[in-house]
């Protein structure tokens, strides 16, 4: 879970800010979903206390957040759905760039192609494995840092990645590999322990619906989140009437540094 959404929420300890909704960023887990163009949609999932808050009081929080943000900074941030259903609260969201997922978020997110990222001051200093075939095979940074073709990205969380692509390359350390365009991150993660990818390990991880699914509908609403969404957010007017600032928690989540190369 990012630092910033989990700071929404300081009295629900271990609980939080829930996404996963959208036709198109459906998923079980958190993640985070970035676009060849730099544009990103999160998925925060986790734990939610029904008994000691209603859905309709953090609806109201979360938009108030969002919008103060976009007010003051010209964002474009786009809350597109939040759930809370059998204690689980799932919250979507879209930002027009990484560098605004960052602001927003507190949580570091690079999206471009190697020497941008080399110039950005990013030095691929740890150890990496080529992806083939739902195989991981260690290889040295040399193997792709001249590639002009490639993108790069540079994350700093602990929610599962998502890259709109083939994964060729990816670090080792506290990362799995889910399916060809997914990776999980944990402490109990190793890239080159976990050799193969299956029908029944990605299901349990991540269930990323294809772009090109059909879009769901709610009500006879769109649901899903396109490009477009991404890009051309709509701010929303609501008044804060739940106060969840009366007790603290300042603990910080845990990140690690995931570089994903892809295609």
């Amino acid at each position: 879970m990012n630092k910033k959404l989990s700071m929404l929420l300081p009295v629900i300890a271990t609980c939080g800010l829930l996404a996963g909704c959208g036709t198109d960023y459906y998923t079980k887990d958190s993640t985070v979903f970035v676009a060849k163009n730099g544009s990103v949609v999160s998925t925060d999932v986790e734990d939610f206390d029904t008994a000691a808050y209603k859905q309709d009081d953090l609806q109201s929080y979360v938009d108030k957040s969002i919008d103060d943000y976009n007010k003051k900074n010209d964002g474009s941030i786009k809350l597109k759905k939040l759930t809370v259903e059998k204690k689980k609260a799932s919250l979507t969201m879209s930002y027009a760039s990484t560098d605004e997922y960052t602001d927003f978020n507190g949580t570091k997110l690079f999206s471009g192609t190697i020497a941008e990222a080399l110039a950005a001051g990013y030095d691929f200093k740890t150890d990496f494995a080529a992806i083939d075939d739902g195989k991981a095979k260690k290889c040295e940074s040399s193997e792709f840092l001249d590639e002009t073709g490639y993108k790069v990205v540079v994350y700093e969380g602990s929610s599962n990645l998502h890259v709109k692509g083939k994964i060729l390359y990816a670090s080792v350390d506290k990362v799995k590999l889910v399916d060809d365009k997914t990776v999980a991150i944990g402490d109990k993660y190793s890239l080159l322990a976990s050799q193969t990818t299956g029908t029944e390990s990605a299901t349990e991880s991540t269930e990323a619906v294809k772009a090109d699914a059909t879009e769901g509908t709610e009500n006879g609403a769109d649901d899903s989140v396109s490009d477009d969404d991404i890009l051309n957010s709509v701010k929303q007017d609501n008044e804060v009437t739940f106060d969840f600032d009366s007790e603290e928690d300042n603990s910080a989540p845990v990140s690690y540094i995931t570089y994903v190369i892809y295609k």
